[in-house]
């Protein structure tokens, strides 16, 4: 009985490692109650660095009285869908962010639909930021005023 027992584990072990694949499957959760792969928001990072980071810096905080920071942002927890707007078709508008204005032009990023989902999820979830996370039915929802 010991090792019928004994089998059963082991072939449950190899079982859960040999179809892991090779992909992370590590997941990140927020607060509401979601979870998005590793890798996506590795993706985000990548995009981020490429197309934020010269602005917002690399920890996210900005730069005071020139770009928002995005760490810690009361802007995009208030104004997400006008924070999408702006990454996806620039803007002029000033805004106020943590009781800070900006009047900074904020130039379209150029990425697709499905990369904006990519980097806005790994900024609502990076910095200590636990902002939930957005779809592409959400962000193909923005459309140009």
């Amino acid at each position: 009985m010991k090792l019928i027992n004994l089998i059963f584990v082991f072939s449950l072990f190899f079982l859960i490692t040999a179809c892991g694949g090779s992909g992370k499957k590590k997941t990140v959760s927020t607060d509401q109650k979601i979870s998005l792969p590793e890798t996506d928001l590795e993706k985000g990072a990548v995009l981020y660095r490429a197309k934020c980071m010269n602005c917002h810096m690399k920890s996210g905080k900005g730069i005071e009285k020139f770009y928002p920071p995005l760490a810690g942002s009361n802007y995009l927890s208030e104004n997400l869908e006008e924070a999408i707007y702006m990454v996806k078709f620039g803007s002029n508008k000033p805004i106020k962010v943590n009781g800070v204005k900006y009047n900074s032009l904020m130039p379209a990023s150029g990425l697709t639909d499905e990369e904006l989902v990519l980097v806005f999820n790994y900024i609502l979830n990076s910095w200590g930021n636990s902002y939930g996370s957005v779809t592409l039915d959400q962000v193909k929802a923005v459309k140009r005023k």
